[in-house]
């Protein structure tokens, strides 16, 4: 199989972020393995996807040649249809797209200033990655990737789970007798 093969990096369309471990890495899998940096991304089937596709295609027939038989085809396909998972999941109407890196990626918002704060990007974002698509070959599988180089929030959008509630939102006042200490008796 051979020689590692990395095609050009590109931008996505815009899509809602799920999941950025992108300040920090993610938890890894294996034990004894250093997780990575990844994000996913929705994007909507609307939008064109067919130069994302091309990319990958090509450095999969570059690697691999005739034993590749299309993105589909693969073990771990690196665009996954969303209607997959259901009409009540975020990713429904979606393409799915995966992006890692050993590396941390930059981070930016739409006027490309830097975001440094974990809380300025959250699933329900919405953002576009720049990626680079290449193979990989290992003993249990092959096919190609998108490795991570940044990502750019391009605005707001509704978090995914919905949105955290404070304690004071989720609690009513007590009053007085209602905060006093009670006997053990009256416990149980």
């Amino acid at each position: 199989m051979g020689k590692d093969v990395y095609g050009k990096p590109f931008t996505t369309p815009i899509g809602r972020v799920s999941y950025p471990y992108v300040f920090e890495r993610a938890k890894a899998l294996e034990a004894g393995k250093e997780g990575k940096y990844e994000i996913t991304l929705l994007i909507p089937k609307t939008e064109d996807i067919t130069p994302i596709r091309a990319a990958l295609e090509s450095v999969a027939r570059e690697a691999f040649g005739a034993k590749f038989q299309g993105l589909d085809k693969l073990k771990h396909p690196p665009i996954k249809d969303g209607d997959e998972k259901g009409a009540g999941d975020p990713a429904f109407g979606h393409w799915v797209i995966r992006a890692k890196s050993s590396k941390r990626p930059g981070i930016v918002d739409g006027s490309r200033a830097p975001i440094e704060r974990k809380e300025d990007l959250y699933g329900g974002a919405f953002g576009r990655i720049s990626v680079t698509p290449a193979s990989y070959a290992m003993p249990t599988s092959w096919g190609v990737t998108m490795y991570l180089n940044a990502v750019q929030k391009v605005r707001d959008g509704e978090r995914f789970g919905g949105s955290a509630m404070s304690a004071e939102e989720a609690f009513e006042a007590l009053s007085e007798s209602e905060t006093q200490p009670l006997s053990v008796g009256d416990n149980f």
